[in-house]
């Protein structure tokens, strides 16, 4: 058995496959950070408003960040058996979100709290006075994905053709 050397096709492979999970990888973070960042900024020219039943409240505290007061949340359109809550672009549901402490103990006396949504997508909402949603994590995710899938993208293109 010989080793492979640089150059040979065996070396490519592994190369190759790398790259391939670069490019999947960062298409992947890319796609995920323009979701977000389009189902925000959707949601903050417009949406329907809807009264949401308070399903648990929680306070956070942190360091850096001080002591959150937290939501999860649930409703249900007029004429429709399903039950929306927040969710974000990897699928996940029923995720927390933190209000102003005022209006968090509102919410929690009330069990109630208003909502934005995206009629077109329900499954795109956000407490009415939670504020918007800050955009910087999603761009973060799309500059990050960009700076892995361009480049594994360039390398593999180049890897391909110096193999034939």
């Amino acid at each position: 058995m010989t080793a492979a050397h640089p150059g040979s096709r065996t070396s490519s492979s592994g190369v190759l496959l790398g790259l391939r999970v670069g490019v999947l990888l960062g298409g992947t973070i890319t796609y995920l950070g323009v979701v977000e960042t389009a189902a925000e900024l959707d949601l903050r020219s417009g949406g329907a408003i809807v009264e949401a039943d308070v399903l648990d409240t929680r306070t956070m505290t942190g360091r850096s960040t001080g002591t959150t007061y937290e939501v999860r949340y649930a409703f249900t359109l007029p004429g429709a058996a399903e039950t929306y809550t927040l969710s974000d672009a990897t699928g996940r549901e029923g995720l927390w979100t933190a209000l102003p402490r005022s209006d968090w103990e509102a919410a929690r006396a009330s069990r109630k709290v208003a909502v934005r949504y995206l009629p077109e997508d329900p499954w795109v909402s956000r407490p009415v006075n939670s504020g918007a949603a800050p955009l910087g994590d999603s761009i973060a995710g799309i500059v990050l994905g960009l700076l892995i899938w361009v480049p594994s993208l360039i390398l593999f293109v180049r890897v391909l053709r110096n193999r034939s």
